[in-house]
């Protein structure tokens, strides 16, 4: 066997792709070859440095992580999800009306089953967020939005004479739901408010925001 060949083999032997023939030859040429010998020893520990190398150490994000997590909220006691979940089923109840038999005071019936839809839908949303509080936070744009959406369409229905004040109330139980799942959620905001109180002090003025 030629050394070129021999060192082909080599090459071979440390992908583990040699054959049991081309094993014994090669290790006929080694025994008698110190070249070959030599360059064999050189591929085996560039092979071991290529492959086991030290592990490198990685930044530890875990305490990051969870200063910016929004752990649930159970309140004292843990009345915050039975409030919730009792809101949820206020909410559930005046649904039923409006979307099984579609009358909201003379509301057109395909009108008023969408307003019973959007209301259970409501109701479900709260109820699954008292089961499951660590879902609040990804429900609360959706709640928020819903009832900013029911408050200016309130509002615009008592300035324009559609509805009486009183009758809007029935939106009390909405608004309470939406700051009972802000409480769950862990009261998402509430401390970057309290820092930027802290940091506006007399003479100093409002800060300037940074990047």
């Amino acid at each position: 066997m030629h050394c070129a060949l021999a060192r082909e083999l080599v090459s071979a032997r440390v992908d583990d792709e040699l054959g049991p023939a081309d094993e014994r030859r090669l290790d006929h040429h080694l025994n008698g070859c110190v070249a070959c010998t030599g360059y064999a020893e050189q591929v085996a520990l560039l092979s071991r440095t290529t492959r086991l190398r030290p592990v490198e150490r990685r930044l530890d994000l875990t305490d990051r992580i969870l200063d910016r997590s929004r752990p649930p909220r159970l309140g004292r006691g843990g009345w915050m999800r039975p409030a919730l979940a009792w809101t949820g089923v206020v909410i559930a109840g005046q649904s039923f009306g409006p979307l099984v038999f579609g009358d909201i005071d003379g509301t057109p019936t395909h009108v008023a089953r969408h307003v019973g839809a959007s209301a259970l839908a409501l109701a479900i949303g709260l109820l699954y967020a008292a089961w499951r509080p660590t879902r609040a936070f990804g429900l609360l744009p959706l709640v928020s939005a819903l009832f900013a959406a029911t408050a200016v369409g309130a509002l615009l229905d008592t300035l324009t004479g559609e509805r009486a004040p009183v009758a809007e109330t029935v939106h009390v139980v909405e608004l309470v739901g939406m700051v009972l799942l802000w409480l769950v959620a862990g009261s998402p905001g509430r401390d970057r408010v309290s820092e930027l109180v802290r940091s506006v002090r007399p003479g100093r003025g409002v800060p300037h925001a940074t990047s």
